[in-house]
């Protein structure tokens, strides 16, 4: 090849940049190594395609070099990436440097011819311009004008000018991908904080719409969206359902709480199963409905099998970690997904323990019901005791959980009764001795029949214990003062004055000034004086539990009726 092809353009000096392939423009690594390479050799090089055989590149002032033959030798230089000299033969030496970039295919060699020893002569330089194709009087004319170079400073100048490229282009490539690291660990440090909120909060004790809200204003925090919503379906499973569809909403909303559920639906049958992200694409086609909804992300909230409600962000707001971009991505997509796991989750074990809760519930009245059909003189008298030594406990700035206990423990203090026998049990005169003997033994019967339901440790201490004395005339343990668990001494004071105060086959309940009397008198010997002292401070809704029926509580006494209460709980 004596001539560049036609298809290649000339240029007007050696450095001039106009018709540059785009590959070969500054803002790529290979275009910066061939302006390194010409300003650091003070020539031109040429710009072959090894996969084609094309010059892409050429100058005015380069030597017209025969590279037809030398394709493979240059297609191996860009393999290995690794300058090297195709064509040696003195005056003339001939370089291929390869031109890698992240950007295009590793197809580019510059190429350029050297001279390496001073010419005077077409004789001189005649058997090497031959080997290269060129003729001699253009070789002569060419090499007046070159810089003589020595070929190993040829070779060590490029292969350092390709390691310079190397390193900055490893070193571009490494800032990207620093970037791209750094840009989804703060998405994802983002993510597990919030998750990390969310899970500290999954208390049973938090209903689903607490922990929603809690949610949706933790995602505000973090998420580029305008407007965040969780719509919640009714649950027949739920207790509380009330067949309606609660919406929460924070931020700025294009569309009323009536239109969410149409929007839903628009969304088609696969928004209850999967993540469905909208963005302008698909937004601004003329059949989308909403115009004033420009990017959106709907994911379902999931408890096992059963749908829960849909978590939506609704219109992309560029934040600080998100600048530059313009519509929701996989990032807030894989939040939304995660924190609508967590709460499905949540629901998911609300209903399980809703469930769990009534059937211990249902078990507790079943037992207390199995005590008033063994002794049915004195029904309601277990709900009575509970609900008295509730009253006495919170007069004793018990806390929440011991007034669940001593209720629970109140409800079930006689279960032992149901191993009594019947004769003994509904004897409606006085007992013997060995028949009262019988009798004791009911506080420790009842610890037995209790002792392997681990919901029921708690209360254990209270049904074996609330018969002992403040003197230690009590039993089964004969326990003195304080030795006494503090809850079962509460509940004694109450077993007592619902014993004394309630009728009798073989008499009628004590007056309440006798009852009072009796419980001053024993005060400090039969009774904690403590608890005494407190129901004189709470008797008259003592006496109104008294004379009330049996009542169907809550088994979390925090969810009594506070106004019934003497002091808040």
């Amino acid at each position: 090849m004596r001539a560049a092809p036609e298809s290649t353009t000339a240029h007007s000096g050696p450095w001039s940049q106009e018709g540059l392939p785009t590959a070969l423009s500054t803002r790529t690594a290979a275009g910066r190594l061939l302006r390194r390479l010409e300003a650091a050799f003070r020539q031109p090089f040429a710009v072959l395609d090894v996969s084609t055989a094309r010059l892409e590149r050429v100058d005015s002032d380069w030597l017209p070099c025969d590279f037809f033959s030398r394709v493979g030798l240059c297609a191996e230089v860009a393999r290995r990436g690794k300058a090297e000299v195709v064509e040696d033969f003195a005056p003339l030496l001939t370089l291929a440097v390869p031109l890698r970039d992240d950007e295009t295919s590793q197809n580019l060699v510059a190429v350029s011819t050297f001279l390496t020893a001073p010419t005077e002569t077409e004789d001189d330089i005649a058997a090497a311009a031959e080997t290269l194709g060129v003729d001699p009087t253009v070789a002569l004319r060419w090499a007046g004008a070159r810089i003589v170079w020595p070929p190993f400073a040829v070779v060590e100048l490029a292969r350092s000018l390709v390691a310079e490229s190397e390193a900055n282009l490893q070193l571009a490539t490494a800032k990207v991908q620093l970037s791209v690291v750094s840009s989804n660990l703060l998405a994802t440090f983002e993510e597990l904080s919030l998750l990390h909120r969310l899970t500290e909060h999954l208390s049973l004790s938090i209903s689903e719409s607490e922990l929603c809200e809690r949610a949706l204003g933790w995602l505000t925090e973090v998420l580029p969206a305008r407007c965040l919503a969780i719509r919640l379906l009714p649950s027949a499973a739920s207790p509380t359902a009330t067949g309606n569809q609660e919406t929460l909403v924070v931020g700025q909303c294009p569309i009323d709480e009536q239109e969410f559920g149409p929007l839903i639906d628009r969304l088609g049958p696969q928004v209850d199963r999967a993540p469905v992200v909208l963005n302008r694409n698909r937004t601004s086609s003329p059949t989308w409905h909403y115009p004033q909804i420009r990017e959106l992300v709907s994911v379902p909230i999931r408890g096992g099998d059963q749908l829960i409600g849909y978590l939506l962000a609704i219109n992309f707001k560029p934040s600080g970690s998100s600048a530059g971009e313009s519509e929701f991505s996989t990032v807030e997509t894989s939040m939304l997904a995660s924190v609508a796991a967590i709460l499905g989750i949540h629901a998911d074990n609300l209903r399980f323990y809703s469930r769990q809760s009534d059937l211990f519930a249902s078990s507790i009245r079943a037992m207390s019901s199995a005590i008033d059909a063994k002794d049915p003189y004195t029904s309601g008298h277990s709900d009575r005791v509970a609900r008295i030594a509730v009253t006495l406990a919170r007069k004793l700035n018990c806390t929440a959980d011991e007034l669940n206990t001593i209720y629970l423990g109140g409800l079930l203090h006689d279960v032992g009764k149901i191993g009594i026998e019947d004769q003994v049990l509904r004897k409606p005169g006085k007992l013997t001795p060995e028949e009262y003997d019988h009798i004791k033994t009911h506080p420790e019967l009842g610890e037995r029949i209790l002792h392997d339901v681990a919901e029921l440790r708690n209360i254990l201490p209270i049904v074996l214990h609330h018969h002992e004395a403040w003197d230690g005339s009590g039993y089964p343990a004969k326990m003195v003062g304080d030795q006494t668990p503090r809850l079962a001494r509460i509940t004694a004071v109450a077993d007592s004055i619902d014993a004394m105060s309630s009728d009798r086959p073989y008499r009628k309940g004590m007056p309440q000034e006798k009852l009072e009397v009796i419980l001053r008198e024993g005060a400090g010997r039969q009774w904690d004086p403590e608890v005494v002292a407190a129901y004189f401070q709470v008797r008259d809704e003592v006496r109104d539990i008294c004379n009330t029926d049996r009542q169907l509580l809550d088994l979390d006494v925090g969810r009594w009726n506070r106004e019934a209460a003497s002091e808040p709980v």
